[in-house]
């Protein structure tokens, strides 16, 4: 048995790799604690004389349309069941890390856990460890096991009538976040598109598909039609926004981008990583020209400018820092402002920013379907966070609304890794610093976790 399984470890990285993510997950909540957050304060005490049926349903009327996923929040909350949350919560952890593995055909396992812990984990407790983790790491570990059965599906692989079961119930749940329903409707759409292209379609692939269109569009539709979550828009709009009713879509569309793209290139690290990898696939690739070289060296510089060279930034250009810093202060075009150009520069960048990456994605790689798939990730991920601009809570909800976008970037980092491989393999230098790169900054980065999570009870 042991001889087994020291085999499967020296001849399958993932068992390692999966070995380490779980130490790691599994030390980290030893040490989270639940002293505050939404559990706590609101859901502890909500079947004290009603039954979970009737709470789910005044939840539904009064203010939100997320039901299927309040049910384990409410129950886990009543008694604050916190060692069985944290055992849940680690398998969650598993799956998603898995599930990356598994959409990555499991050929760079230890780069997907390197990644996975640069995510600022205590972004989870913004609203206490258990409400947070439930409304949206939980939508993203199941949503994205989904997802590697419809891979399996797309590549012509056995997929289970369990496994295939088990997937759409996890979609169920996933999907009853709004926001993740859609981001899954739009990559569900590229996959139908290309089997229909390549004339693949099968009874099976039929029902699969539909299967999950249908799951997703009643969720979504669930969301529209509720009349809690209009009454919660009313409500947060007194407490975070008097002003939301008087702005236009436009205005909304546009606050949700220019907040989306602040936080990437200001406070992003992944982002960083993700321009990077942009640029070395270009000079990897064989369909690299100038133009290209130059779109992909756009992003690498601008968050350069707004991260490592700031210091230098604000002393020879304190007006260009300034503007930027204003889309993150909150500020935005109004009535009193709109007469300035300078105002809109911060839009018209960002969105130069984001036609400069899809350039890369669909033009640089080996594969023109890879190119539109990662494109379609990485726009439906943005989606995501943009729509908080709809919400009068884009800027209390804080950081934890980009958890989707972070893990839709790791997953196209990855895919432009395996992209540049051979490129990077040929420079040992290059190599060398890429792998201990990633490995100090992992080890970093973890470290960094468990310290703020100490720090974030003080």
């Amino acid at each position: 048995m042991i001889k087994k399984l020291r085999a499967r470890f020296s001849t399958d990285s993932r068992y390692l790799a999966l070995s380490i993510a779980f130490v790691i997950v599994f030390l980290e909540h030893l040490f989270i604690r639940e002293y505050f957050g939404d559990a706590i304060n609101i859901f502890s005490h909500l079947l004290n004389h009603n039954s979970l049926i009737s709470v789910l349903k005044w939840r539904y009327l009064s203010w939100t349309s997320r039901i299927f996923i309040e049910m384990p929040l409410i129950s886990l909350s009543t008694g604050m069941h916190t060692v069985l949350w944290a055992g849940l919560d680690i398998l969650m952890w598993m799956l998603l890390i898995w599930s990356i593995m598994a959409l990555t055909q499991y050929k760079h396992n230890f780069l997907v856990i390197g990644l996975v812990f640069f995510y600022p984990i205590t972004q989870m407790a913004s609203a206490g460890w258990m409400a947070t983790t439930i409304n949206y790491l939980w939508p993203l570990s199941l949503g994205t096991f989904s997802m590697t059965l419809l891979t399996r599906m797309y590549h012509h692989q056995k997929v289970g009538v369990t496994r295939a079961i088990l997937a759409c119930l996890g979609l169920l749940f996933a999907s009853n976040f709004e926001t993740f329903g859609i981001m899954y409707l739009c990559i569900l759409t590229f996959f139908l598109v290309s089997i229909i292209h390549q004339h693949q379609l099968t009874l099976k692939r039929v029902i699969f598909v539909f299967t999950q269109y249908a799951i997703c569009l009643a969720n979504v539709t669930l969301a529209l039609t509720s009349p809690g979550n209009q009454i919660r828009i009313i409500t947060e709009t007194r407490d975070n926004m008097l002003d939301f009713a008087s702005l236009t879509p436009v205005d909304k569309l546009v606050m949700g981008f220019n907040n989306t793209f602040s936080e990437l290139t200001d406070h992003s690290f992944l982002f960083l990583t993700f321009t990077v990898m942009l640029l070395i696939t270009v000079l990897a690739s064989k369909r690299r020209s100038p133009f290209l070289i130059g779109a992909a060296i756009f992003p690498v510089f601008f968050v350069t400018t707004r991260t490592i060279l700031k210091p230098i930034i604000i002393i020879y250009s304190p007006k260009f820092d300034q503007l930027f810093n204003a889309v993150g202060a909150q500020q935005r075009v109004d009535p009193t402002n709109y007469f300035g150009f300078a105002n809109y520069l911060p839009f018209v960048i960002y969105v130069l920013l984001l036609m400069s990456i899809l350039v890369v994605l669909i033009h640089s790689l080996k594969d023109f379907t890879l190119g539109m798939l990662l494109s379609t990730v990485l726009i439906s991920g943005l989606m995501t966070t943009v729509a908080v601009g709809f919400s009068p809570t884009l800027y209390a909800s804080g950081q934890r609304v980009f958890l989707f976008l972070n893990f839709s970037i790791i997953y196209i980092i990855i895919n432009l890794y395996d992209e540049c491989q051979t490129y990077i393999a040929s420079f040992k230098p290059l190599k060398r610093l890429a792998k201990w790169s990633v490995l100090i900054l992992s080890v970093f980065f973890t470290v960094s976790n468990f310290v703020a999570i100490g720090l974030s009870y003080l």
